[in-house]
């Protein structure tokens, strides 16, 4: 059994320096990581900054896996302000270029979640547009984007109609292919949701599943704990996941969060790498049985 498995470099804080977090996670046991930092900022990261990632990267022998690329503040890719979305453009171009860079695989967004059908059609459109201007780079760079399954827009309150992301991430998937345009699953936001959300995004991850953002909630909160803390539907994740095109060679990846957890982040972090090693040993059964 390989133990390569990614945890996210955001797992106590996303600002700040990122290297401890790198050197903590790999004393954990972990050998990748995903993106986490400045994940809800407009931060565009520089040559300086990626050459010092770059450094600490290979001083610690981790890899990096994906980038959760910037959902955007007033730089965001499908703001019905064009200024403001052509800013969002650059923002992804920013995090693909550290992306393929840095030897990683996918860039995460955000898709939008508006309660008003009007702005909702505006924004899907604007979303396109921006699509669209970055299709040829996207696929020039080896790096592939995915749409991640939210509960709630991150600028706005909770979005009532909990199926409106997922369709809007059908309907990007109907516009684009999977080699440029693919799925990445928050196993949380769907306990957060209840299980008509958990079975929506099994279906987008049996046709698209690119790259993963495991965690647990209780489903009343953003707890983003470890893998087979609270829910009881690990297998039938781990079925899912073994029978979806998520490459059999990419390691799993947690994103998990010290701090709604009330724990210290270096135990945090062990413990972490321990529950993902027992989901592992559960994909890799569910595997086997499919072959």
């Amino acid at each position: 059994m390989s133990l390569q498995l990614a945890v996210n470099t955001d797992f106590d804080k996303g600002t700040g320096s990122p290297l401890p977090c790198i050197e903590a996670a790999r004393r954990a046991g972990f050998t990748h990581v995903i993106w986490g930092h400045q994940w809800d900022t407009d931060f565009l990261y520089s040559h300086a900054e990626l050459n010092a990632i770059s450094r600490c990267l290979e001083t610690h022998n981790v890899s990096l896996l994906d980038v959760h690329g910037s959902s955007g503040v007033e730089k965001c890719w499908y703001s019905p302000i064009e200024y403001e979305r052509l800013a969002g453009v650059e923002l992804i171009r920013n995090r693909i270029e550290m992306t393929a860079s840095l030897g990683g695989d996918t860039v995460v967004l955000h898709p939008m979640i508006c309660n008003n059908a009007d702005l909702l059609a505006n924004c899907r459109a604007q979303g396109v547009r921006s699509l669209r201007e970055l299709e040829a780079f996207v696929r020039n760079s080896g790096v592939v984007l995915a749409l991640e399954n939210l509960f709630a827009d991150e600028h706005t309150e909770q979005s009532d109609d909990w199926e409106q992301c997922f369709e809007t991430i059908e309907y990007f998937f109907e516009l684009f292919s999977a080699e440029f345009l693919s799925f990445c699953w928050d196993t949380g936001h769907c306990f957060i949701l209840g299980e008509g959300a958990l079975e929506r995004a099994a279906q987008l991850a049996k046709a698209r599943l690119r790259a993963l953002h495991l965690n647990d909630n209780r489903g009343d909160s953003d707890q983003h704990s470890p893998p087979l803390t609270w829910s009881d539907r690990w297998q039938f994740i781990a079925e899912t996941i073994a029978g979806s095109p998520y490459p059999d060679h990419k390691p799993l990846a947690l994103e998990i969060n010290a701090n709604p957890n009330n724990a210290e982040p270096g135990a945090f972090l062990r413990e972490s790498y321990r529950k993902a090693v027992a989901f592992l040993t559960l994909l890799e059964r569910c595997s086997a049985r499919k072959t």
